[in-house]
């Protein structure tokens, strides 16, 4: 199986008491430059413990992947989570269902199916092995109507399945002789959760649907994940469905978080620093190649202009958010075109999605013949040598570590080991001009035979740098400077101390 372990490897290097281990968070995307491609963030906590595997977006189900979403952030005290916020990305950007087939439904032995050579099969074998090396499954999703354990309504009745808490059995005995008292637990959670909850018609229910048993309502759960986490790993799944009524989207997001942190704590999983906060997605700006020279910084809803035949690629994705970011160049490409070489010979939008919510767009128009279209209704943009003002600056620096890419904020602060090397790879905005910005690493020399303050390129240890040009005199504190003349345009600190590795 393909996949290529991504540079974005944060460290959440808090230094700690003697004995303690270091918290840290492992992305790796696999399928890369896909369409479904698929980014897992493996977060290991200060101490060890269970590990929860919390998986969203297998449907298109905003209150599940946005949830799921949230928690590639966390920094754990104890034990560890795998996070997948977008098991299934096709379905969320084009918000159907399922692209070829139900991926919840794709969970059975290899012995027992025909291969489909589907997208979704490539995924779910991912998957598994995920729940190959975990405690618990999360299965996040919403649901319609509401759940209810005898019939209220149409909409409120035992085959609906909003605000509930699915187990495919009450109790589950593995072939090592454990029993998993799945319903046990659910009622507990429930018992937590539930108070906290002011609209009684929101609370949640336990929906044990009996998938083992011959008169099951829900045969077709014998396919899904929790199902197969069960009975194939012998861990305790469950499956959270906040209901599609609830229009609120920071609601439902709420709902599942609420029930993810209370699984959290009955497993011993503890967070550092928790985090819920939805903001409505909002393009800055997108970076674009035309014919492979560096790129221009094109402004939300701003016009490119081109000439016919001209090769554009999207660089990056500039937002408020950072994950679930889409460009789709309309009448090419396919769903996502980020990171792809387009001939362009007509006008188009290059449409920008953060999941299935447009967030942006950007322009794309000919310098001849001249568009007569309602593209003139958009303020226009000449590619030019700069295309975010100087004042902006830099935004990030592209830092490679022991050949781990990391990007750190302008003002941030990369920590390094003594034993580590780097490598100022680039900054972004790139300019267009490159010889007009010096990134410097103060107190490193790349050039020696003539100090030209470019230091982008050259490998970095330690032991090279010089003690007297550290921040601090003491040689464990330094700051890689972005200057356009004498301007100072972005910085970062480097900070040099023995890290803990985590075994």
């Amino acid at each position: 199986m393909r996949f290529r372990a991504s540079g974005l490897f944060l460290l959440f290097l808090v230094l700690l008491s003697p004995g303690r281990l270091f918290a840290e968070t492992d992305h790796k995307i696999y399928f890369a430059d896909t369409d479904y491609e698929l980014h897992v963030f493996e977060i290991k906590g200060e101490y060890p413990g269970n590990t929860m595997l919390i998986i969203g977006g297998m449907h298109n189900e905003p209150g599940g992947y946005l949830s799921a979403d949230l928690y590639a952030d966390f920094s754990l005290h104890q034990g560890n989570l795998i996070v997948v916020p977008r098991a299934n990305f096709p379905v969320i950007i084009s918000n159907n269902r399922k692209i070829h087939s139900d991926m919840n439904r794709k969970f059975v032995n290899g012995t027992h199916r025909k291969s489909s050579h589907e997208y979704e099969e490539s995924v779910v074998e991912i998957l598994k092995q995920l729940m190959a090396r975990s405690d618990v499954l999360l299965n996040l999703h919403d649901g319609s109507g509401y759940y209810r354990p005898t019939y209220e309504s149409r909409m409120k009745n035992p085959l609906r399945w909003g605000q509930c808490i699915i187990t495919d059995t009450d109790t589950f005995v593995t072939p090592g002789g454990r029993t998993l008292a799945l319903g046990e637990r659910v009622q507990r959670i429930l018992s937590i959760i539930n108070p906290d909850i002011r609209n009684g018609e929101h609370r949640f229910h336990y929906n044990n649907t009996r998938t083992f048993d011959n008169d099951s309502p829900h045969k077709e759960q014998r396919g899904s994940a929790t199902y197969y986490a069960l009975t194939e790993y012998g861990i305790e799944a469950y499956g959270i469905e906040t209901s599609k009524e609830i229009r609120s989207l920071d609601l439902k997001v709420r709902y599942q978080s609420m029930i993810i942190n209370a699984f959290m704590k009955d497993f011993g999983i503890l967070p550092n620093n928790p985090k819920v906060q939805i903001q409505k997605p909002q393009l800055q700006y997108l970076l674009i190649s035309v014919n492979g020279a560096f790129p221009y910084g094109v402004p939300n809803r701003k016009t490119l202009f081109v000439n016919p035949g001209d090769t554009i690629r999207i660089e990056h994705i500039a937002a408020n958010y950072e994950r679930g970011l889409v460009a789709d160049i309309l009448g090419l490409g396919s769903l996502n075109d980020l990171n792809k070489k387009f001939s362009v010979s007509q006008p188009t939008t290059i449409l920008v999605k953060k999941d299935r919510f447009e967030c942006g767009k950007i322009f794309l128009a000919m310098k001849s013949p001249p568009v007569k279209s309602s593209l003139s209704t958009a303020a226009a943009m000449e590619p030019q040598k700069s295309s975010l003002p100087p004042e902006k600056g830099v935004l990030e620096f592209l830092i490679l570590v022991n050949n781990d890419l990391k990007k750190i904020p302008s003002g941030g602060t990369l920590v390094i080991d003594p034993e580590d090397t780097l490598v100022i790879q680039d900054i972004r905005p790139r300019p267009a001009d490159p010889n007009k910005v010096k990134v410097n690493f103060v107190g490193f020399v790349g050039n020696k035979r003539f100090n030209d303050a470019e230091d982008r390129g050259y490998r970095i240890h330690p032991q090279d740098l010089w003690k007297r040009h550290s921040k601090n005199r003491e040689g464990n504190l330094y700051r890689i400077e972005a200057n356009r003349g004498e301007t100072l345009i972005g910085e970062v600190n480097v900070r040099i101390e023995t890290l803990g590795k985590t075994p």
